[in-house]
């Protein structure tokens, strides 16, 4: 316990100690000019379902606050980055472009330059359009101060730009959670699969500011917050818990989360009673997990060397077009919708209401757009913004295909309307492959071609932004 004690201060005295700047001291040197904002959005009592689960859910109060965080990056020749990032669900493309557009209003930066990165948290309020009412429907009033509060941080991380230093580093850290598709009878199920695809690679990012908050720590990693059990109250989650314990930790110290390619992965811990592998679903089991990122940023940052990233920020943003196979028939959608709820005694569940949402509001599409934004900072690092819930195998895939030394995949970036697997999950199926896109109001699920669609529209980014 002393060694261990003795290594946590070291490790805390080493993470900021001055000597890790690499620039000169000297007034004016420091290659970005960093802005911060932050306001709580959580809503006032019964204001707006809670979204995440297929079941009406209202909250009863709050575990923790739930933030909207901005951060505002400007290179040495001007250019302007603001990454957005928020404790809700996720975005909706609307709410996005509304966003965008009233940003560059405001402040002449275009879309490209502008990332809202999801922490996905399953309790937070629903904001979103398009998806099934049955996973908790939005309430506009709520919206409209939510984007308020937004533009608002925007406006103030502007305002407060400052002399800075960004560094880069990454961990690969796989001690709280796993692959979710077990296989079982030849099908794909749900539990607890550790020899399934699991993205570990946790970014960070280390902003020393001359103001207040001195300093910004922005982790990524790619799991579900899912672990909090059937709790009735609004929380940031294990993200939020990570945040708050490196604040506890780290002094003058602000930490923000963004999500990575975890759309099949969930929190789990070791049950001391059967001795197996189970999901989490306590907050005390959330908080631990939080808490337990958290003090592996601090030993990385103790015991490993962070990149310096030079003032240099080029900014690209791609659409394109993923096909859906086979649609599922008017026939089949009525027997979700009407039959089976007869058949279980009038039972309704979120398929039912799925299913009778698709019937209402007819889908023609023949293709599904999705949208890749691409960061390229200091000439060393290439972070990409990948819509939706993006599965695990993406994350390997896609900073292989990055033109720079290092990378890291923001998942849940910008607008998620659907989940993003690769052929393979495609080819097994379940839930990430099929009924998922149902509860997103799609007319049908992706094809075995995906792989190649996602990744053209990445190679179309990367281009623009050569």
């Amino acid at each position: 316990m002393w060694q261990r004690a003795c290594f946590l201060v070291w490790g805390l005295m080493v993470a900021f100690s001055p000597t890790q700047t690499t620039w000169a001291d000297e007034p004016g040197t420091a290659p970005w000019s960093v802005g911060y904002a932050e306001a709580d959005i959580t809503p006032g009592p019964r204001q707006v379902q809670m979204s995440g689960f297929g079941r009406e859910r209202y909250a009863q109060g709050a575990l923790a606050p739930l933030l909207t965080q901005v951060v505002v990056l400007r290179d040495r020749a001007g250019h302007t980055g603001v990454l957005i990032a928020a404790d809700i669900l996720d975005f909706d493309r609307v709410m996005v472009e509304a966003l965008r557009r009233a940003i560059r209003h405001r402040h002449d930066i275009p879309a490209e330059n502008i990332m809202l990165a999801a922490s996905h948290t399953h309790w937070g309020p629903a904001v979103r359009f398009h998806m099934s009412f049955g996973v908790g429907g939005p309430n506009v009033w709520y919206m409209g101060q939510f984007e308020d509060k937004i533009l608002n941080c925007v406006d103030k991380a502007l305002a407060n730009l400052c002399p800075a230093t960004v560094e880069y580093g990454a961990m690969d850290f796989r001690e709280i959670g796993c692959n979710r598709r077990r296989p079982t009878n030849s099908k794909i199920g749900w539990g607890p699969y550790r020899e399934g695809s699991f993205d570990g690679h946790t970014p960070i990012f280390r902003i020393t500011r001359d103001a207040a908050p001195r300093r910004l720590l922005m982790v990524g990693h790619a799991c579900h917050p899912t672990s909090s059990g059937g709790i009735a109250k609004w929380s940031p989650e294990y993200p939020g818990a990570m945040r708050d314990y490196l604040a506890r930790e780290l002094e003058d110290t602000t930490a923000l989360f963004v999500q990575g390619c975890g759309g099949d992965a969930k929190i789990v811990h070791t049950d001391p009673t059967s001795g197996k592998l189970v999901f989490s679903a306590d907050p005390q089991r959330a908080r631990e997990a939080g808490e337990k990122l958290g003090r592996a940023v601090i030993q990385h940052l103790g015991t490993n060397q962070m990149t310096p990233l030079d003032g240099q920020l080029a900014c690209t943003l791609s659409t394109g077009q993923i096909r859906f196979g086979q649609r599922w028939s008017r026939e089949e959608l009525e027997r979700e919708a009407f039959t089976r709820p007869a058949e279980k005694g009038h039972a309704k569940n979120w398929m039912t209401w799925a299913a009778r949402q698709a019937l209402a509001y007819p889908d023609d599409r023949e293709s599904f757009r999705y949208d890749v934004q691409v960061w390229k900072l200091g000439g060393r690092l290439t972070i990409f913004g990948m819509e939706g819930e993006i599965c695990s195998p993406w994350g390997p895939t896609l900073r292989a295909l990055a033109p720079t030394d290092l990378a890291c995949v923001i998942g849940y970036a910008n607008s998620t309307s659907s989940y993003i697997p690769d052929k393979r999950i495609i080819r097994e199926g379940g839930y990430e492959a099929q009924s998922s896109q149902r509860a997103y109001g799609l007319p049908a699920p992706f094809t075995e071609n995906i792989d190649n669609e996602v990744k053209q529209i990445v190679a179309n980014a990367l281009q623009a932004l050569r």
